[in-house]
């Protein structure tokens, strides 16, 4: 069986143009620019940029970064600590829920990951009596927007 990259080059081979080099040359150089008279000065960096380099080089390389933050340790510790967040912030959805008597929607989570005093509006929007949903919106809509 003939291979399919062997069957292409023989049937487009002749018309792939072959490789051109480069037709100018790069003159953008600091070393080129230098005219021929003058002798190239080495720049001298600031002490403060020098200390940086030297800093640069002690630290390890970035790819090492990213195994440390996913070292079964601490991805363990992250998680565990997740976790436990979500736990509370399902119960205090569920709590909200009750109060309104309705069931735990979208709009309650996305309000107690932002942070909002959810329980306190829940209580004002439960004395209500009526509509306490909408009084509940609104009064985290009025907490959110007045920060």
């Amino acid at each position: 069986m003939n291979d399919a990259s062997t069957i292409l080059a023989a049937r487009y081979g002749d018309k792939v143009p072959p490789h051109t080099p480069l037709k100018y040359k790069n003159t953008s150089s600091i070393e080129t620019n230098v005219d021929e008279g003058k002798k190239a000065q080495p720049v001298e960096l600031p002490a403060e940029i020098d200390a940086l380099r030297g800093h640069r080089s002690l630290t390890e390389p970035p790819s090492h970064y990213f195994a440390k933050g996913c070292k079964v340790g601490r991805w363990e510790e992250q998680t565990l600590k997740f976790l436990a967040k979500l736990a509370k912030v399902e119960q205090m959805a569920e709590r909200v829920a009750q109060k309104l008597r309705i069931e735990v929607s979208r709009y309650i989570y996305q309000q107690i990951w932002r942070g909002v005093n959810v329980e306190r509006w829940a209580d004002m929007a439960a004395e209500t009596g009526r509509h306490r949903a909408k009084y509940f919106a609104w009064w985290c809509k009025r907490e959110c927007t007045a920060v």
